[in-house]
Parts: C-alpha cells; sequence; structure tokens
C-alpha cells in the first residue's frame, strides 16, 4: 500500500538537506520496485537499449551540497526534492529519449504518468503539418502540461499558437502528455500498476508517431554525417581559376557539428567560411539543416528531409536573394547563370546537388561530389550578390557539380533575454566567463535611455570580439555574421570635437558631410524599436571628453543636438535628438599612446574591466590539430604568462594565438626548412611577449624570473634571454628599462 499523505508530508518538508534525504530513503526504495514491475510487465527488456532512470542522482548531489557550508545558503530555498520521479528511456544514436514517467509531485499534490518530450518534435510536426495527427492521438481527456515548478495545462486547441509562439522567442519548453491522479490518501500497488499499463496502452499511437519523428530524424541526420566526414575535397575550379580547399577537422558545434572551410589562391586566403551540420537549428528550423557560410552570410541553408523516404531522391534546392541595396531579380538570374556556367544543373530557382539512394544509404554521385557542389553554389552565390569578388582566370571550368527549400534570412528581430545571448555567446569560438557576459549585459541593458560601456584591459583580451558578440547575439546573429545594426568605428588621434561624430556643414561644397556615427543615430531614429549599436574602438587615442561630450550632454539632458542652420539641406534635420535605442560601446587601451578618461565620462558609463584570461578553456576550444602538435609548447608559454600576470604585463587570447599560428605554421616546413621546437618558441616570445616589457625596479624580481625559466625550458642560446640580460642590466645600470633601445 503506498501512503500517499506521508509522501506529501516528505515533500513539504522546509529543510532542503533533511528532504532530500527522506525522499531517497522512504521514497524512492518503494516507487522504484513498483516501476520496475510494471515495466517487466509491459514486455520492455532492459538492456543496451532501454534503461530506467531516476531522480536519485540529483537528490543525492543536492543532499551532498546542503551539507556543504560553500553551497548550503544557494540550497536553502531549492524545490529540489519536492517531487520524486522514474522513467523508462530508450537509447537512439546515443541519445537517451524518454518513453514513458512516473511522477510524484508534492508542489501540486498530484501523480503524473506520463511521455515527456522535448520542444523540437513538436514544432516538426507542425512545420510538416502533422501537428493534427499527432494531437488525435492523445486521448481526449489526457493533458498536455509544460513547466517544472508550476504545470501549466494546454488545450489541444491551444497547441498550435502555443508552439508557433514559442518559435521567434526561441522559448524551447518540455512536454508532459498524460494523465494525473491526486497525491493524498492511500492507493494499492496494484492498482498503481494496472493505471501504468493503461495509459501506457493509450499514449501507444503517441508513441508511433514520435517514434517515426526520431527514426526520420535520425536518417537525415545520418545524411549531414555522411556529407561531414568526408574530407577528400581539396580544390576546385571557379570563373576559370583554380583554387584549394582546406577543410578543418569537425568540432562540436550546437545541436551538430561544424567545421571550417577555408578557400585559397595559391598561398593567399582568399575567405573563410563554415559548414554546419545540426540535428536542429535553434532558431530558424527543427529539421536536419546543412548551412554553408561565407563573409558573415548563410548563402545555403537547407534540410536533408526531402531525400529520406524510399528509393532514389534527387536533391534540389531552391534558392532566395534578400540583399537590401541590389536587385534581387538581377542577382538570382546572375546566380543561376553561374550555376549552369559551371556544369550545375538549375531549373528555374532551384538547383541540384545530388541524389540519395534510400536503399543503399548512400550519394549516387558520392558524398564528395555533393560536398564539393554545396562549397562551390555557395560561392557562387557569395560573387552574385557581392559579398565576395571572385577574381576570373583564363582557363576552362571543369566543374562536376550538378535541389529542397532554402530558407532566406529572415527579418531580425531584437532580443535581450539573457539565456539566449549567453548561450550564443558561448557557443563561438571565443572564450569569456558567465560573469563577464552577464555584466556587459546588465551595464548595457539595466538603464532604459542611456546605454554606455566602457571596457578596458590589456590588449588581446577580446574587449572588440566581445562586444560584437553581444550586439550579434541580441539579434540571434553569430559571430561572424554581418549585422546591419551594430558599426564598428575607429576613433582617430585627430578627434578634437563632436564634428568627428556627427559631421559637419561644408561651406566650400555647400553641403553637410555626414559620419558613420551620424547615420546610425539616424537610422536609429527611423526604426525605434531596433537597438543599434555603436562601437568606438580604442577610443581613448584623442581626448574623449572632446568629441564625445555633446552626445554625453544630449543623452542626459534629453535635449537635442545641433547640426547646421541651412534650410536648403533637406537630408539631414538642423537639430537631432539621441534615441534610446542607441547603445554606446567603448574599448579602451591604457598606454603611452593614449589619453586618461576624464570624470565627466566616467560618471556616465560602466567600466569593465577585461585583463583576466582563461588559457584552459581557450585551449579547449583551439583546433584537435593544433592541440595535438603543439601541446608543450602551449603549456611552455602557459608557464610564462603566469610569471608575466603578477606584474601586469600578460598577454591576452590575440597574443597566444598568434603564437601558436606560427608555432604550427613552421611544423608545417618541410624537415629541411623547419626550426626545431625551441627555436621556434624562442623566436615568437621574442617577438610577442618581450616587446611589451617595460618598467623600473619594480620588475626586476621578474627579469630575474624569466631568465631563469628561459634557461631551464629554452636550453640552448638564445635570442630571449640576450634580450632580458640586456634589460636587466639597463635596469641595474638606469633604474629603468624596456625591451626597445
Amino acid at each position: 500500500m503506498l501512503h500517499l499523505d506521508y509522501f506529501q508530508s516528505l515533500f513539504n518538508e522546509e529543510n532542503t538537506e533533511t528532504r532530500c534525504r527522506k525522499v531517497l530513503d522512504e521514497v524512492a526504495p518503494i516507487v522504484k520496485p513498483l516501476f520496475e514491475r510494471f515495466v517487466q510487465n509491459i514486455g520492455v527488456t532492459l538492456g543496451e537499449e532501454y534503461s530506467i532512470r531516476s531522480y536519485d542522482t540529483t537528490l543525492t548531489t543536492t543532499y551532498h551540497d546542503a551539507r556543504n557550508p560553500r553551497y548550503a545558503d544557494q540550497k536553502k530555498d531549492s524545490y529540489i526534492g519536492r517531487k520524486y520521479y522514474i522513467g523508462l528511456y530508450r537509447k537512439v544514436n546515443d541519445k537517451d529519449r524518454n518513453v514513458f514517467m512516473l511522477e510524484f509531485n508534492g508542489i501540486d499534490r498530484s501523480i503524473l504518468i506520463h511521455t515527456e518530450i522535448n520542444y523540437i518534435p513538436f514544432w516538426a510536426w507542425v512545420k510538416n503539418n502533422k501537428i493534427q495527427e499527432v494531437l488525435n492521438s492523445i486521448p481526449d481527456h489526457y493533458q498536455i502540461l509544460t513547466g517544472w515548478k508550476e504545470k501549466e495545462r494546454i488545450s489541444k486547441g491551444e497547441m498550435i499558437p502555443f508552439i508557433k509562439s514559442c518559435i521567434k522567442p526561441r522559448k524551447r519548453p518540455w512536454f508532459q502528455i498524460g494523465t494525473n491522479l491526486q497525491l493524498k490518501g492511500e492507493l494499492e500497488e496494484e492498482k498503481l500498476i494496472h493505471k501504468l499499463a493503461g495509459v501506457w496502452n493509450d499514449l501507444k499511437e503517441f508513441r508511433l508517431f514520435y517514434g517515426e519523428e526520431i527514426n526520420i530524424s535520425n536518417r537525415a541526420f545520418d545524411v549531414l554525417k555522411q556529407i561531414a566526414t568526408t574530407n577528400v575535397v581539396r580544390e576546385t575550379s571557379l570563373l576559370r581559376r583554380n583554387y584549394t580547399i582546406e577543410l578543418s577537422s569537425l568540432e562540436d558545434y550546437k545541436a551538430g557539428k561544424r567545421q571550417t572551410v577555408h578557400l585559397y589562391d595559391a598561398d593567399q586566403l582568399i575567405t573563410k567560411g563554415f559548414l554546419s551540420y545540426l540535428d536542429h537549428h535553434e532558431k530558424n528550423s527543427p529539421f536536419q539543416t546543412i548551412i554553408v557560410q561565407l563573409e558573415g552570410h548563410n548563402h545555403i541553408f537547407t534540410s536533408s528531409r526531402e531525400i529520406i523516404g524510399d528509393g532514389k531522391r534527387a536533391w534540389w534546392i531552391t534558392k532566395v536573394f534578400a540583399t537590401h541595396n541590389l536587385d534581387n531579380h538581377k542577382v538570382m538570374t546572375n546566380a543561376m547563370n553561374l550555376l549552369r556556367d559551371h556544369d550545375f544543373q538549375v531549373k528555374g530557382t532551384e538547383y541540384f546537388v545530388g541524389t540519395f539512394n534510400n536503399d543503399t544509404q548512400l550519394f549516387e554521385e558520392g558524398a564528395d561530389v555533393v560536398k564539393k557542389r554545396f562549397i562551390d553554389a555557395a560561392l557562387l552565390f557569395a560573387h552574385a550578390s557581392e559579398r565576395l569578388e571572385l577574381p576570373e582566370g583564363n582557363k576552362e571550368v571543369k566543374a562536376d557539380s550538378e535541389p529542397y527549400i532554402e530558407e532566406s534570412e529572415e527579418y531580425l528581430e531584437p532580443n535581450f533575454r539573457f539565456e539566449e545571448i549567453f548561450t550564443l555567446i558561448t557557443s563561438s569560438a571565443f572564450t569569456f566567463s558567465m560573469e563577464t557576459i552577464r555584466d556587459l549585459h546588465l551595464n548595457l541593458s539595466s538603464l532604459d535611455d542611456k546605454h554606455f560601456v566602457l571596457l578596458t584591459g590589456i590588449s588581446g583580451t577580446g574587449k572588440t570580439q566581445l562586444c560584437r558578440l553581444y550586439a550579434n547575439a541580441v539579434y540571434g546573429l553569430e559571430y561572424e555574421n554581418e549585422n546591419p545594426y551594430l558599426t564598428i568605428i575607429p576613433v582617430r588621434p585627430d578627434w578634437t570635437d563632436a564634428s568627428s561624430l556627427f559631421g559637419y556643414y561644408s561651406t566650400f561644397e555647400k553641403r553637410y558631410v555626414k559620419t558613420e556615427f551620424l547615420n546610425v543615430v539616424l537610422n536609429a531614429l527611423k526604426e525605434r524599436e531596433k537597438p543599434h549599436f555603436i562601437l568606438l574602438d580604442e577610443m581613448n587615442l584623442a581626448r574623449v571628453e572632446y568629441y564625445l561630450s555633446d552626445y554625453l550632454s544630449a543623452v542626459e539632458s534629453r535635449k537635442e543636438i545641433p547640426l547646421h542652420q541651412d534650410e536648403n539641406i533637406k537630408d539631414i534635420p538642423e537639430k537631432i535628438i539621441i534615441p534610446p535605442n542607441v547603445y554606446l560601446l567603448g574599448t579602451l587601451n591604457v598606454d603611452e599612446t593614449t589619453h586618461s578618461i576624464s570624470d565627466k565620462v566616467l560618471d556616465r558609463a560602466f567600466v569593465m574591466s577585461l585583463s583576466e584570461v582563461d588559457f584552459d578553456t581557450y585551449w579547449k576550444q583551439a583546433d584537435k590539430e593544433v592541440r595535438n602538435t603543439l601541446y608543450t609548447e602551449f603549456n611552455l608559454l602557459k608557464e610564462l604568462h603566469h610569471l608575466l600576470i603578477q606584474f601586469d604585463l600578460h598577454f591576452g587570447y590575440r597574443t597566444l594565438e598568434e603564437m601558436l599560428k606560427k608555432l604550427y605554421a613552421n611544423i608545417q616546413l618541410s624537415d629541411e626548412y623547419q626550426m626545431n621546437a625551441l627555436e621556434a618558441l624562442d623566436r615568437v616570445i621574442s617577438e610577442k611577449v618581450l616587446p611589451k616589457i617595460r618598467g623600473d625596479e619594480r620588475i626586476s624580481e621578474m627579469l630575474k624570473e624569466i631568465k631563469q625559466w628561459l634557461i631551464k625550458n629554452i636550453e640552448q642560446s638564445n635570442i630571449s634571454l640576450k634580450h632580458v640580460n640586456r634589460m636587466q642590466e639597463e635596469l641595474d645600470y638606469y633604474g629603468a628599462t624596456q625591451f626597445w633601445r
């Protein structure tokens, strides 16, 4: 007999530590064998495919954390332990999928019997018009719930609008489909097992739909993996000119894999892009998607589902152009003609990339040919849309290339939800802590009408990259994407007044000379619903209070800034106000070439310091081949960095990356021309680290430590040691030293 009121009393226990321990000791030992009997009764054999998972691990971890003084305060108000669940899971392609769940929920005093499923399959059913059939498979008296702490019930009639409402804001909830009992009184174990079996049978048709969706998703993703894992594409010929293609190794990326593609003309890099192979696209599609991105734009975005089925399926892709400043009809005509010239099969706005044989699960032409067609088509699209200018050669093209529906770039919608911003930034190739990202977010968004953040710190810590990452993440864009709502303006040392930002009236030319900054403000006034980001890079190369004073006063007072008094000028207003959708960021470097920042500026800005670097996380995200090749060199550079950091003379990510790139390039040389590893390391230290060292007697101890480190780790006589010895002598004689003589 299950004493449900007693279970509820355990869930109601206020102390987290006590609650988790009691649920583990008194609920779990009763519920687990009961659920195992149910699984045995329905004929499911536990093993490699099916398994039972419970809430025990979370309860155990929370119990121990609650006992730890370091985490006790965080766990004091936790809801963990106010419920207990156990479920049957099926492993499909190394992913555990929930099949059936029994949950004793002390939060709303109910026993839930359901299948738990995430948002993506429902999104797919809406997109392929199967959602009504799926909903009809659920008994009318059953519930569709969402939420963890507080359950929200969604009726069948509300389900389609609810799914659609989650797409743009990128909400991805989980759903529980089933029924419930009250968590009160007493309940015979056999009656509960009988109830479980009844719900299991009632949801049979729904599970069939779910299984079918899982199956087609896996088959479609297997097609993408087949394309992803072929790396024999090494060259191509476009516009009668030969190029070399270099593909990086596959790296984990969001819900799938990604690899970098480089296009070289001889040894000159022409462009760099990405091939992404996704189980689903978090923003735009629930289907298995291949994306080819060049010059910050997705030139191909299409799903492999269209070729999944029976027999042989031809993969035709419909191309859409959505450029802002070109005639898209002309661009399309030019693009399709380019494809024809390169032996692609084209009909209208569709192009063909390959034929998939569902019987053999292989491409008729070979996955390498299909991959090359994707790369070639994307390059030609980038050329046609003037994103990339490919030079023309004088050789005959011999492309062996020969279409499904592509999604065009959608209207950009801003989204300041921190969870989405954080996810996009952390999925990039850059290394920033949650604390840094959160600080920037709060500094930029906490005030309604003033958005001004200064980022300072040593060179190379990613100040500019962080600003770009954040602005792009607000619009759901990745770092490499071009963001029309972000403008990066390098500050010049000769900026002495507000005309550097807002332009000026030229009496000689009888016109108003506009600036990039003014253009952004004018656009922000037209699109008040869109945040417009401006990054002033190295803004203290000039005196900030000189050129920024009008802007700061206008933001503070909400008064207009006078621009001119000529009534004949129609495209520029006489006065301008700074709208609240302008977000201003500035990067600062502190050295002898820059100016200090006045209190007037500091009082109106949030100031963030980005001097800390996390080389361990950076290393984990580095290219696999670089990690395998330069493991020793990386650790030595990290040791050197540790010696410098206590004197604030350490280096940032940019310096480390450039040193590693030179070391890796050296290894690619043939043996007769290659430096040995230590000689190469010595060179990059003398060229990238030592030139920034300068100071007085306070760095004497540091120079001694660097000298000892060089003698220990770089065995032969080396360039770096000579520089350090010379600086140490100068320090002893003059009381100050620097790398430069």
